[in-house]
C-alpha cells in the first residue's frame, strides 16, 4: 500500500536508483534487526543494541580521528566492546536470572553513562575517509555498500537458520525450552551466543552509521532500538519466540523507512513518529497475544 501510494504521489519513486536510496538508510535499522532476530527466536529482547551503536560511533571516531591507518585498531576496539556487552548480557540473564529486559535496560544505562564520560559530553572526532566511503558511497552503479552489506548479512542469517542444527536449535530453545533441554541441547549457551551476536551485529550498524555521518554524536543511537524491534516484530517474529525469520525482518526494516517517509511527507514531525513507532509495536504484539490466544 505504501509503495502504491508513493508511486501515485512521488515521482519516480518506484525507479531502482530511488529504491536503493531507501534500502541504503534502511540498512543500518535492518542491520540491528538482524541481531535482534537472532534474540527474539530463542525468547529474549535486547534493549542495549541502540546505546551499543553510540559507543561504537563515539570509541570509533576518537581513535581514528580521520586517518585510514586507524581503522584496523578502531574496529577491534569496537568489537572487543561489543562482545564485552554481549557477555554481560548473556551472564545477566542466563546466570544471574535477570529477565532480558531488565538486564539489557540495565546495560542500555551503563553504556549511555560509558560514553558520556569518555567524551565528558563533548564528543570530537572524524571518521577516516574510507569509512566514509563505505557508509555513503556505491559498490557498483547505484548500489550502496551499506545495502551490500546488510543484504549479505540477511543472507548468511537465513542460511544458519534455515540449514544448520544452531538454526533449528534457536527455533527448539524458542518454542520450548524445557524439551529442548531434555532433547540433549544446550539452552543457556545458545541464549548467550544470541545476545553475543546481537551486540556485534550493533557494532557493525554503528561503524557503517559512523561512516554515514562523519563525525561523532551522542544521540546516534537513540531512535535505533525502537525501530529495530519494530522491524522485527512486523516481519512476523513471535516476542515470546519460537517463530520468526530474516526476510521478515528485512521486509519490517523497510516498511519502517517507508512509513517514516510518509509521515515526513505529511508534515508529522518526530513527535508524531514516536507515536506511531509505539502504536505500531503495541498492534503487532496485541495481534500476536489475541492470534496465540484464539489457537
Amino acid at each position: 500500500v505504501l509503495l502504491i501510494f508513493f508511486s501515485i504521489t512521488a515521482d519516480n519513486f518506484l525507479s531502482a536508483g530511488a529504491l536503493l536510496t531507501v534500502a541504503k538508510h534502511v540498512a543500518l535499522y535492518g542491520i540491528l534487526a538482524i541481531g535482534m532476530t537472532y534474540v527474539i527466536i530463542t525468547g529474549g529482547i535486547d534493549l542495549s543494541v541502540g546505546s551499543m551503536v553510540t559507543l561504537t560511533n563515539v570509541f570509533a571516531v576518537s581513535i581514528m580521528q580521520g586517518k585510514d591507518e586507524n581503522i584496523l585498531p578502531a574496529v577491534a576496539v569496537c568489537l572487543l566492546l561489543g562482545l564485552l556487552c554481549g557477555v554481560v548480557n548473556g551472564i545477566g540473564v542466563l546466570k544471574l536470572n535477570i529477565a532480558p529486559f531488565v538486564m539489557t535496560l540495565c546495560t542500555m544505562s551503563i553504556l549511555q553513562g560509558v560514553y558520556l564520560v569518555y567524551t565528558g559530553g563533548s564528543p570530537s572526532g572524524n571518521v577516516s575517509p574510507w569509512l566514509k566511503q563505505i557508509g555513503n558511497g556505491f559498490l557498483v552503479g547505484p548500489i550502496p555498500y551499506s545495502t551490500v552489506i546488510w543484504l549479505t548479512l540477511a543472507l548468511l542469517v537465513w542460511v544458519v537458520l534455515k540449514f544448520t542444527p544452531y538454526g533449528r536449535k534457536l527455533y527448539a530453545v524458542g518454542s520450548n525450552p524445557k524439551a529442548a533441554r531434555l532433547c540433549g541441547i544446550r539452552v543457556e549457551r545458545i541464549k548467550f551466543s544470541t545476545y553475543i551476536l546481537s551486540s556485534l551485529l550493533a557494532v557493525v550498524a554503528g561503524l557503517l552509521a559512523s561512516g554515514y555521518i562523519g563525525t561523532t554524536s551522542l544521540s546516534l543511537g537513540n531512535d535505533y532500538i525502537n525501530n529495530s524491534l519494530a522491524a522485527v516484530l512486523i516481519g512476523g517474529n513471535a516476542i515470546e519466540g519460537g517463530k520468526g525469520g530474516v526476510w521478515g525482518c528485512v521486509l519490517g526494516a523497510f516498511f519502517m523507512m517507508l512509513l517514516f517517509a510518509l509521515l515526513t511527507m505529511l508534515s508529522i514531525g518526530q513527535v508524531g513518529k514516536l507515536i506511531v513507532q509505539g502504536l505500531i509495536i503495541f498492534g503487532v504484539v496485541a495481534g500476536q497475544g489475541v492470534f496465540k490466544k484464539e489457537r
